[in-house]
């Protein structure tokens, strides 16, 4: 079985004194906690994090010397390096499960899993990534049509910026299927061209298809670019046309109408429209 990818990020224990009680955290959320490689690995980041900015403000103590005013200064220190909800949530939830797992092992004798604040995250607090219309569609017109992989990814970028459906859910473009898709015996409509020839074996490289061509039709892409955000970018546009909330869900294959109603709030001059009319006249 292949290493774990975080394990051998953690130095030895000649650079680095800490790399035993990493390498112990990590186990623990393997064994006791049981979570995925992909989430232990941020965890564990979160560990260090902490255990880095300990070092740094007091080199000569032990963990078991941490107190509450110390989670404190190491929480806010973490905060103020957070620009968003999502970021400052994961990083205390992280100092967090490090404290737990300090106390459970025995490296601290207190609970101080208890004193690390909890952060507010809103649900609807944000506007979801979205590029401009024209921009998608330059995008797509910037994609050729004479090889197979041209016309495979503009099938791609098609269906999601027009239908909004998953990675999972892409269906077919004639043009594709009858004259680029591979003559392979599978049930999957979008192929890789990269030997061995095949279906694609998770959604990821329908995202980086995606920020290819977007980046090459010239549009400038922020830290959130994927198939996702071409869906976001048809919801905002429908709502924009005044397509009733309840049709724009049914398209998303939303199952709750309150995930949808994220996007209204793009609707600025919709919104305002339904304003009622201060008492008393204009001020």
């Amino acid at each position: 079985m292949a290493p774990e990818r975080f394990i051998s990020s953690v130095p030895s224990v000649e650079d680095d004194p800490i790399a035993p009680l990493l390498a112990s955290f990590s186990d623990y959320l393997r064994k006791v906690r049981g979570l995925e490689p992909k989430t232990r690995e941020g965890v564990l980041l979160g560990g260090r994090r902490f255990l880095d900015w300990f070092r740094h403000h007091h080199p000569d103590q032990e963990p078991q010397a941490l107190t509450a005013e110390h989670v404190f200064a190491a929480v806010e220190h973490r905060l103020s390096l957070s620009t968003t909800s999502a970021t400052r949530t994961a990083a205390t939830s992280h100092i967090r499960t490090f404290l737990r797992f300090l106390y459970w092992a025995g490296h601290n004798d207190q609970d101080l899993a208890r004193f690390v604040p909890g952060t507010p995250h809103w649900r609807l607090a944000h506007l979801p990534p979205r590029l401009a219309w024209d921009d998608v569609r330059r995008a797509i017109d910037a994609i050729g049509a004479t090889t197979p992989v041209d016309i495979r990814d503009r099938a791609v970028l098609l269906l999601l910026a027009t239908t909004g459906i998953r990675n999972g859910e892409l269906r077919a473009l004639a043009d594709y299927i009858l004259r680029a898709r591979p003559k392979v015996d599978s049930p999957y409509l979008f192929m890789s061209f990269t030997p061995p020839v095949g279906p694609f074996k998770c959604a990821s490289p329908v995202s980086r298809i995606v920020r290819k061509r977007l980046r090459h039709g010239g549009v400038e892409l922020g830290r959130v670019a994927g198939a996702h955000l071409l869906r976001h970018n048809l919801a905002t546009q429908l709502v924009r046309q005044r397509t009733p909330i309840n049709e724009v869900a049914d398209l998303l294959g939303h199952r709750s109408i309150n995930t949808t109603a994220l996007y209204v709030k793009i609707a600025a001059s919709q919104l305002a429209e339904v304003a009622l009319p201060f008492p008393g006249g204009v001020v």
